[in-house]
């Protein structure tokens, strides 16, 4: 008899505890999915572009400034609830600067012999000023509150103005990853990331034309001849500091300029991958392989230059 009450028992249990698991199961699938934010699509606008939208907010517009990078964010809500944007994290990283290639200063130094390249003392400047609004051109993480409401199942759109304080017009390059923080709560909060990005930091690029380097080596090579008739290791060239021997200056100066085209180019391919518009870059990209071109004829004229009596 008592074992057929404990049986009785038993089965009374094992129905409640199961029918406590279906509950539970139950609840659980009708419990509405928090809000899932995920970066959908990541390009680089000029603010130019974003200020000339016909439907574009007064506040966005405020926020931008002409010739700097735009990040133009794609976001999708994936749950069953609104979610949040709180925060944009921008980590600014590979600092690229491509100086201008300096006008060559021809010196005399008697007594001293300049047969290779010599590097020359430069002092080092520091910036003068911190920004307190925008961040300044260096490697770091720097956060920006948005508090971007994104309904549930739905994508949404908003640009970030990217303003490094300290870069030069058309010099300057880095790379930019984006983190968004999302969520409603603390214990809802949750990350979605996009890779690094190259922009322009600012303006169009710069670089020399052949026909201004064409125009430095002639005067180079008049004030060689102008200083040292005969020639003579006491003769150097300064440019980007460095002290460059005569005999090889001209030379030494067309490498540079090449150089800094092909660094140029291969920066602005990487910004070409995430540009909104690609057509400005890839016209960048022509002129740039233009004046490559132009490299083996700079090589010819720097060769007669170096010709007894060649004037340019």
């Amino acid at each position: 008899m008592w074992v057929a009450v404990i049986g009785v028992v038993g089965a009374i249990v094992a129905a409640a505890v199961g029918a406590v698991i279906a509950a539970w199961a139950t609840l659980r699938a009708r419990r509405k999915q928090d809000g899932v934010i995920s970066v959908f699509d990541v390009t680089v606008m000029d603010a130019e572009t974003v200020l000339a939208e016909r439907d574009a907010d007064a506040h966005v517009l405020g926020e931008l400034v002409p010739e700097r990078p735009v990040l133009d964010i794609v976001v999708r809500n994936g749950g069953d609830l609104d979610g949040v944007v709180r925060r944009v994290r921008v980590d600014v990283e590979g600092l690229l600067h491509v100086p201008p290639i300096d006008l060559p200063l021809v010196l005399v130094l008697p007594g001293a012999t300049i047969t290779a390249p010599l590097p020359a003392q430069q002092r080092s400047m520091g910036p003068s000023t911190a920004y307190a609004v925008n961040f300044p051109l260096r490697e770091g993480s720097y956060l920006h509150s948005v508090n971007q409401l994104i309904p549930a199942g739905t994508a949404d759109r908003f640009v970030v103005s990217l303003v490094a304080a300290e870069a030069e017009r058309g010099r300057d390059f880095y790379g930019v990853s984006l983190t968004l923080d999302c969520g409603r709560s603390k214990k809802g909060r949750a990350t979605t990331a996009w890779e690094s990005v190259r922009v322009l930091a600012y303006g169009p690029p710069a670089w020399e034309s052949p026909d201004e380097i064409r125009e430095r080596l002639s005067r180079m090579a008049d004030r060689v001849r102008e200083l040292a008739p005969s020639g003579g290791d006491s003769v150097g060239v300064l440019f980007n500091s460095t002290l460059h021997p005569a005999r090889t200056a001209m030379d030494d100066y067309i490498t540079v300029y090449e150089n800094k085209l092909k660094v140029l180019a291969a920066a602005l391919g990487e910004c070409q991958k995430y540009a909104a518009d690609e057509t400005r870059i890839r016209t960048w990209l022509t002129e740039l392989e233009r004046a490559t071109e132009e490299i083996e004829p700079l090589r010819h004229h720097a060769t007669a230059l170096r010709t007894p009596g060649a004037h340019a």
